[in-house]
């Protein structure tokens, strides 16, 4: 099908017809088509040749062809043999022999006076019986004998009149010299017509595939739908309009549609895919223009473009000039745009024509010329890791390859930014370089492989110990260390560094002082062990100014230190260089004031990258410990839209684990579940190290506010690393089993872990009731028990400390439960108020059932009513499914509840002694690792027998378990 081709269709047919004024019947004996490789001058040639215009002429035709360029009198032979004309009389002896008419004719030979003679006569012969047309397909490959023989028979014969000879060729953009004088002889020194095939325009695309569509001929206008345009001018970027190509991405296009699809029924994006006829196609042009254009095509793909033109040559072996020939040819045929493939699998195809040996010769030299080129990192890098080769023994691959992975991974190319620090590290030729290199490349595989991660920093330990890293570095990995709880490497390393440092400078000086925060705010159990060690070394570091890139990371750690801390110093651990986080005489209220607006400040100013993550984690957290969570979940919403795409899971992971500590405090009990359990699914557990504690304890306090005890206790029975009760998650965990403890029924085993929690919080110093208000829970379990005295002790202890709202009014609501029914109702209001001041929608709807409770006992059933109802509208919509039930029976047309089903005293008789203690030791609390522990069986063993206490005394769930068994527990190992 031939589109936007109809006037030079008609130029050509009345150039050939005489119709014309000033042509071959005129002044004129030839006609040139001429335009880029693929341009369709071969097809507009035969469409014109098929006109019936042309009936009454002889016709004779050839087809150049570079195979058979150096053939003597092979255009001529080809023409005098055409198969539609009389056979031509007899050669001249000069052209007979057995190889053929040019069999005994070398290139370099003159023509014969005879043989010319001998082809006017034959075309005297021919016109004799009426004009004659010539036409010769890519005249630029034609023998220069055949071309001397045509000139000089076409000026022996009348350019008009019933015996006239013309002349009607394509020719191509041979990048390839051409024999001077040969061609040019034969068309410039007469006046002819000129024909120039250009690439299809948008318009004319998207008319070819209505076309192919329909299964006709193009029309003159465009019929198609929106979706027809967008695909044509999805193809017309992909093609440059080149007819060749058009052609071919249009049959790809179709062969993958329905046989009853429309244009535009292809990818979303309205761009139809390449397949085997488009990239045939593409391969085609390029070996069509010239001996040096897969050659230069090849070097162009390996490079990514042709700047600078002067290294593609050089890379290639060709010379500039033959190098820019190629490429202004390739890019006319629409193969390159602005010196690059304008399809990228053209490029993948040109690379993979290249055979093995050659690739493995090529991509080393392209990398080492386009370093010594001062080329990005990046650009060499994808030349050395292009092929599966041995590492380049070159001087400067390891430190290339390592900023080729920081650009990567700044452009969240993670995957390429591994696979350099892999080869980065088989080129290393020192073990100080290699372990550095092992360094970034652990950073980058918990961003691609988390599970592998542990792996590779257990590699590193040995190099740290052997003095093998900068001290720099040695911290670096430290965090990493304590992340998968190996403390005792971690204090091995800032012991070594301690020792060994030199003064610090600027990069030392910030590894320090950020170490030192993390340590305060995330691991005090280590801090209490390197204390003393590390004060020296922090003492120095605190005198030297660092980078500005650093300002931010270790301002952003200083304010998540602060905001635990208080506002009351940062001696956690009873360091002496500690770096205090207070001001001096500011009060608590104002401390969390300023560095909340830090952290604010940090987070309007940061640039998401992977280097500005731990920054990132450190402000989110401050504003939340500083009682900002309006303002922590705004930025944390923020930041998780525009990191969701292109950050890695184990990144994404963490910051909706974040987040999901925020929804808990805001009561938005389901939204908190499904963040952690997304975050437990994109990280798994085991990958989690110490920091599963994050995760686990928002699942557990979620599902024990929702009423989900069995999940709950699911989650409780999971192991965790022992190394995490020295760490800030352990806190979080602490509290959180504590939580699920209490509302389970095991008062004891719940005072145990809030106890515990408030022991450490207090040595650690931080002990902040936006971390864990421990002393509400030791509240609760109090009145679970009965102690009210200890109730008020530490109700009264909590609302004079650093409580905000949310925790005043969780504090109110315990105290309340202890005093007397005449003043429970003024406390419980202000709690409500507190609550719904803060947010926080599961605790104010406790709030407001114990309220409606306390005005039914006060007999006053309005109130009642509407603070119950009200309370179950809010149970409801954030998820406390089983708040919701036991208010259930408050609500007009709802039925009460049905009563769980209580054990009958006599099942528990059936009991065997093994079934007892291990039933016993679970309804205080005790997770079935414990139980195993204490009773020296197995977890399965714990299993089975809690499996038969339950048929046995007709319950189906742990919470059920009576804790007034006849079993003295306290005897038990």
């Amino acid at each position: 099908m031939l589109v936007e081709r109809n006037g030079q269709i008609a130029d050509l047919v009345a150039f050939t017809s005489g119709q014309s004024a000033g042509t071959v019947f005129g002044s004129s004996r030839t006609a040139v088509i001429s335009g880029p490789v693929a341009s369709g001058k071969t097809a507009l040639l035969h469409r014109v040749l098929e006109d019936r215009a042309l009936a009454e002429h002889g016709l004779l035709t050839a087809v150049g062809s570079p195979a058979e360029r150096s053939i003597p009198f092979g255009v001529m032979e080809q023409l005098l043999h055409d198969p539609r004309q009389p056979a031509p009389g007899p050669p001249p002896p000069l052209l007979t022999g057995a190889a053929g008419l040019g069999g005994l004719r070398t290139a370099g030979e003159p023509v014969a006076t005879e043989v010319l003679q001998y082809f006017e006569a034959e075309l005297g012969r021919m016109s004799a019986r009426g004009p004659v047309l010539i036409a010769v397909d890519d005249v630029q490959y034609a023998d220069a004998q055949s071309l001397q023989v045509l000139s000089y028979a076409l000026r022996r014969f009348p350019s008009s009149g019933p015996e006239a000879v013309s002349v009607i060729v394509t020719i191509g953009a041979d990048v390839r010299r051409r024999p001077p004088g040969a061609l040019e002889e034969l068309l410039h020194p007469m006046q002819g017509l000129h024909v120039r095939v250009g690439p299809l325009s948008v318009a004319g695309v998207e008319r070819l595939l209505v076309a192919r569509a329909r299964g006709g001929e193009p029309g003159e206008g465009p019929a198609g739908t929106a979706a027809t345009a967008r695909v044509a001018g999805a193809l017309h970027a992909a093609t440059g309009g080149n007819p060749l190509l058009v052609h071919g991405l249009v049959e790809d296009h179709f062969s993958h549609e329905r046989p009853s699809a429309q244009p535009g029924d292809g990818a979303a994006d309205g761009s139809p895919g390449a397949d085997e006829r488009f990239l045939r196609s593409a391969l085609l042009i390029v070996h069509r223009v010239g001996a040096d254009g897969l050659r230069v095509a090849q070097g162009i793909a390996l490079l990514g473009g042709v700047s600078p033109l002067s290294l593609l040559a050089r890379l290639v072996e060709v010379e500039e000039r033959a190098v820019l020939q190629v490429v202004s040819a390739l890019a006319d045929a629409g193969v390159l745009d602005g010196g690059r493939f304008r399809h990228a699998g053209v490029r993948t195809a040109v690379v993979e024509s290249l055979d093995d040996e050659a690739v493995t010769r090529l991509r080393p030299r392209a990398a080492r010329l386009l370093y010594h080129d001062g080329a990005p990192p990046l650009l060499v890098a994808e030349q050395l890791l292009g092929h599966a080769m041995t590492p380049p023994d070159e001087e400067w691959a390891p430190q290339v390859l390592a900023d080729a992975a920081r650009e990567a991974m700044a452009a969240q190319r993670v995957d390429f930014a591994v696979s350099c620090l892999r080869m980065a590290e088989g080129c290393c030729r020192s073990e100080r370089e290699r372990a550095q290199v092992r360094i970034a490349l652990a950073r980058f595989i918990w961003r691609v492989t988390p599970s592998a991660w542990p792996r590779q920093v257990r590699s590193l330990t040995g190099t740290v110990r052997a003095g093998q890293l900068p001290a720099a570095d040695a911290l670096r990995l430290v965090g990493d260390l304590l992340w998968n709880g190996w403390t005792d490497d971690a204090v091995t390393a800032v012991r070594h560094v301690a020792g060994t440092a030199s003064p610090p400078d600027a990069e030392l000086a910030a590894e320090v002082l950020w170490l030192r925060s993390v340590l305060a705010s995330t691991f005090p159990g280590v801090l209490e062990r390197v204390g003393t060690t590390l004060a020296p070394l922090h003492g120095s570091a605190a005198e030297v100014p660092v980078s500005r890139p650093n300002e931010s990371r270790l301002a952003a750690a200083a304010a998540l230190h602060g905001a635990l801390a208080g506002g009351a110093g940062g001696d956690a651990g009873g360091d002496a260089g500690g770096d205090g986080a207070g001001g001096g005489g500011t009060s608590p209220a104002q401390e969390d004031v300023r560095l909340s607006d830090t952290a604010d400040r940090i987070l309007a100013a940061l640039r998401l990258t992977e280097e500005t993550e731990p920054t990132v984690q450190a402000c989110l957290l401050a504003l939340v410990y500083a009682d900002r969570l309006g303002t922590a979940t705004q930025w944390a919403d923020r930041l998780l839209a525009e990191v969701t795409a292109r950050w890695p899971a184990s990144s994404t992971a963490i910051l909706r684990t974040v987040r999901a500590h925020m929804a808990l405090r805001h009561g938005h009990l389901t939204q908190a579940r499904r963040l952690v359990e997304e975050a437990l699914e994109d990280l798994p557990p085991h990958c989690w190290g110490v920091g599963i504690g994050a995760p686990l304890s928002v699942l557990i306090e979620a599902c024990t506010a929702m009423g989900d005890h069995e999940a709950a206790a699911e989650v409780v029975g999971r192991p965790v690393p022992e190394e995490m009760f020295a760490t800030r998650y352990g806190l979080q965990y602490l509290y959180a089993r504590g939580r699920h403890e209490l509302e389970t029924g095991r008062p004891h085993a719940a005072l145990r872990d809030f106890t515990t929690c408030g022991r450490l919080m207090r040595r650690w110093g931080m002990d902040r009731s936006t971390l864990a208000p421990w002393r509400v829970g030791v509240a609760e379990a109090s009145l679970a028990l009965g102690s009210r005295d200890q109730v008020e002790h530490f109700a009264r202890e909590q609302l004079t400390g650093d409580a905000g709202p949310r925790v005043r009014g969780i504090a109110l609501h315990v105290l309340a439960a202890a005093r007397p029914l005449g003043e429970r109702a003024p406390l419980l209001s202000e709690a409500v108020s507190l609550l719904q001041s803060s947010g926080d929608r599961y605790e104010l709807s406790r709030a407001l059932t114990d309220l409606g409770q306390a005005h039914k006992q006060l007999g006053d059933p309005v109130q009642s009513k509407l603070h119950t109802r009200r309370a179950w509208r809010i149970a409801e919509g954030c998820g406390a499914h089983k708040l919701r039930q036991s208010l259930q029976s408050e609500q007009p047309g709802q039925a009460a509840p049905k009563a769980p089903e209580q054990p009958q005293p006599a099942a528990t008789a059936g009991l065997t002694d093994a079934e007892r203690r291990v039933a016993s030791l679970a309804a205080q609390g005790y997770t079935n690792r414990e139980i195993g522990a204490k009773l020296f069986i197995t977890v399965s063993t714990v299993e089975q027998h809690l499996t038969r206490v339950y048929r046995k005394i007709n319950i189906s769930h742990r919470r059920d378990l009576p804790v007034s068994l006849d079993l003295d527990v306290a005897h038990i190992a």
